[in-house]
């Protein structure tokens, strides 16, 4: 597998749709037949790109990764309802944006809940309508962008509003943040909470085991993790490669999905569960990361796991001008008396460097990128991820 190249989403656009069809296989009877389709990835305009969708290879890649967590296993086992809550760009495609009765959001098992491309501008109405569908529709899961569920449980607790309780919580579509999860676990005590991380081209790679680890979906995709060069920092870490399997229709040999996950250290998993690789987390998107002042990167999950202290916080955004300077913006809950302001100097002057220069300001509402997506960091200059690994 080393010796091949690795796929970009470059080479996606250069040559999907035909590039990537398996030999026996003609694109144009698949899309006469129905059995694939075009998608676009959602995402930036940058990072969006076109795929082959085979909605039946999907649902095997999403049924096989319910089999890594006991709690979604027992779901999946029999028919179930799901509840979405995430960007109403679906697959990038726009999609229930206005005022849609719920029953042209309801897709056979699934209630697509948010109408709204922004939610920080979701007023009561819109909460309000939302709870009241998800005590309707009786969800056995909620799959929720964590941004999103974070937004909606911090209105609802605000409100005195309670939420229906789903059997379990599934965080997909980004990064989830321990400000997520603060507010998600006060919104839905006591509800498992599993991350699943995949996406549009590659199907679902990983899914968070009840003893939290990350399992890698070994019917649908083969994963190798390529090293971190050590001058950048811990060679641990790693950008994630994925082959897809079983899927004709769209063959992908490591792709570069375009995030950095840990790679075990040999330890197993307390869940018992052994095939395939098994990862601590995954680190968040390579195009995220940052440098401290000696020019070691620093992941979004490092800066995420260093603002943890700083319990106050809402959300957040990191931006990084050149090797010295940084700037934060920041959101923060008016009901506590911890001033976030007073420790996230020292925070970021611990990751970054005793000489970094940081600048601090408060915001009154950090709003999400065009594709709906929050982004908590970044650079100012744009980053290659083959200079890295």
């Amino acid at each position: 597998m080393a010796a091949l190249p690795v796929l970009t989403k470059k080479d996606l656009r250069s040559y999907v749709p035909d590039g990537f069809i398996a030999e026996k296989y003609k694109c144009k009877e698949g899309f006469a037949s129905g059995e694939i389709e075009m998608e676009s990835t959602s995402g930036t305009a940058e990072e969006r790109v076109s795929v082959v969708w085979n909605q039946k290879w999907w649902d095997r890649s999403e049924l096989a990764a319910a089999k890594l967590n006991a709690v979604l296993n027992n779901i999946f086992s029999r028919p179930h309802r799901e509840a979405v809550l995430a960007t109403p760009a679906c697959s990038g495609n726009l999609c229930h944006v206005g005022e849609s009765p719920m029953r042209e959001r309801t897709i056979g098992n699934l209630l697509f809940l948010n109408q709204t491309p922004d939610p920080t501008a979701w007023d009561n109405k819109n909460i309000r309508r939302m709870v009241e569908e998800l005590e309707s529709f009786q969800p056995d899961i909620i799959e929720a962008d964590p941004a999103y569920l974070s937004i909606l449980s911090k209105a609802c607790l605000s409100a005195g509003y309670t939420l229906c309780q789903p059997k379990c919580i599934v965080l997909t579509y980004e990064f989830p943040s321990q400000i997520h999860y603060r507010q998600i676990h006060r919104a839905f005590p006591g509800i498992p909470v599993v991350s699943s991380y995949g996406s549009t081209e590659t199907g679902h790679v990983f899914t968070q085991c009840e003893a939290g680890s990350f399992h890698q979906n070994t019917a649908t995709c083969y994963v190798d993790i390529q090293p971190l060069k050590t001058k950048f920092g811990n060679p641990d870490l790693g950008r994630i490669l994925v082959s897809t399997l079983d899927n004709p229709w769209f063959v992908l040999l490591r792709y570069d999905v375009g995030d950095i996950a840990l790679l075990n250290t040999g330890k197993e998993c307390s869940c018992g569960r052994a095939d395939g690789l098994i990862v601590p987390g995954v680190e968040g998107r390579t195009r995220d990361i940052t440098f401290d002042t000696k020019g070691r990167i620093v992941t979004l999950k490092q800066l995420d796991d260093a603002l943890e202290p700083a319990t106050a916080l809402l959300n957040y955004h990191l931006a990084q001008a050149d090797a010295q300077h940084y700037s934060m913006s920041y959101e923060a809950d008016p009901a506590t008396q911890l001033n976030s302001a007073d420790i996230l100097p020292d925070i970021l002057h611990r990751l970054y460097g005793s000489d970094a220069i940081i600048e601090i300001a408060r915001d009154s509402a950090l709003v999400p990128e065009q594709s709906g997506k929050f982004r908590l960091a970044h650079t100012a200059w744009p980053l290659q991820a083959e200079e890295f690994f």
